[in-house]
């Protein structure tokens, strides 16, 4: 039987971030202790639970069935012991959780600020990382526990990564209307007369190409970057032209500085969505933020929510 009286709940909090990170290093740095105190820690759960709780595996610690079914319990008692604490403390002070999210910048422009607000308001003691990643990566990062939960499109095609569906989006153009002489939408031949900066990874070819090579056609690229973030600087008193998702054109829009255009091709609409490891559904941390972001772009697909 454990004897609760001798518990350190330091010990409870190693276990904590062992359990989130699965990796002994990024624990002992989101406790700001050295990595030999963290597996000393572990020493002592491990007696104190008779069980070895994380196992080393190539892809870094891997939690035993009896570590899952502690994890939700142990979150449970140290945010009771914390609330008992608060007031005694700044309420203001710094937040206690890190959680972070895998998103493109295209993403992170469009939602990021509301996501931000969101966690304010209901999750007050959540310090919030975003940090940059895309379709392609994203499975490997989930796998290596570099974030929590990725918003990215399409699926993973992971047996081992959950997904929820979020909506979809297609594509509209951003402009300069100071260096354009033309009103309302833009024509084919306007579009393909134009130079266009391109945003794609490679900074070669673009989702916008290969729409016009089904028809035919081909615009001139006059310049390319690999960051959305970047856009409104080089679009600002240029005469170039950026095709981009829908939600990325709006927020660029909200700026007070461009304005947007239909494409006068169609572009095929795209879905995109949450993605986090199968081992996270039992982290109740990790489904309060799935549930605030899901919760979100419902409210934006029904028009009730202004971003």
């Amino acid at each position: 039987m454990i004897d609760e009286k001798g518990v350190d709940l330091n010990l409870l909090k190693v276990f904590q971030a062992l359990a989130s990170e699965l990796n002994a290093t990024r624990a002992a740095a989101r406790l700001g202790v050295s990595q030999a105190a963290v597996s000393a820690s572990l020493k002592r759960l491990r007696l104190l639970y008779g069980d070895p709780l994380f196992r080393r595996t190539q892809r870094g610690l891997q939690a035993t069935p009896r570590a899952i079914l502690l994890q939700p319990a142990i979150s449970e008692a140290l945010r009771i012991v914390g609330e008992t604490l608060e007031p005694a403390q700044n309420a203001r002070s710094q937040p206690t959780h890190l959680f972070r999210i895998g998103l493109s910048d295209d993403f992170e422009m469009a939602f990021g600020a509301e996501i931000l607000r969101l966690v304010r308001e209901q999750l007050p003691r959540t310090r919030l990382i975003f940090r940059q990643t895309n379709a392609a990566m994203a499975a490997a990062a989930l796998h290596d526990r570099e974030f929590d939960l990725a918003l990215v499109s399409g699926s993973l095609g992971d047996a081992r990564i959950r997904h929820q569906s979020l909506g979809s989006s297609d594509y509209r153009i951003v402009f300069d209307p100071a260096t354009r002489a033309g009103q309302g939408a833009f024509t084919l031949q306007e579009f393909l007369d134009c130079d266009h900066l391109l945003v794609s990874f490679s900074g070669i070819t673009g989702i916008t190409d290969d729409v016009l090579a089904e028809h035919g056609l081909k615009r001139t690229v006059g310049a390319a970057t690999t960051h959305f973030a970047g856009l409104p600087f080089l679009l600002r008193g240029s005469p170039h032209l950026a095709t981009i998702p829908s939600h990325a054109a709006d927020a660029l829009c909200r700026l007070g500085i461009f304005e947007s255009s239909p494409c006068p091709v169609a572009f095929p609409r795209y879905a995109f969505g949450l993605n986090w490891h199968f081992e996270g559904s039992r982290r109740a941390d990790l489904l309060a933020m799935r549930d605030l972001i899901s919760t979100m772009f419902k409210k934006l697909q029904v028009g009730t929510l202004l971003l």
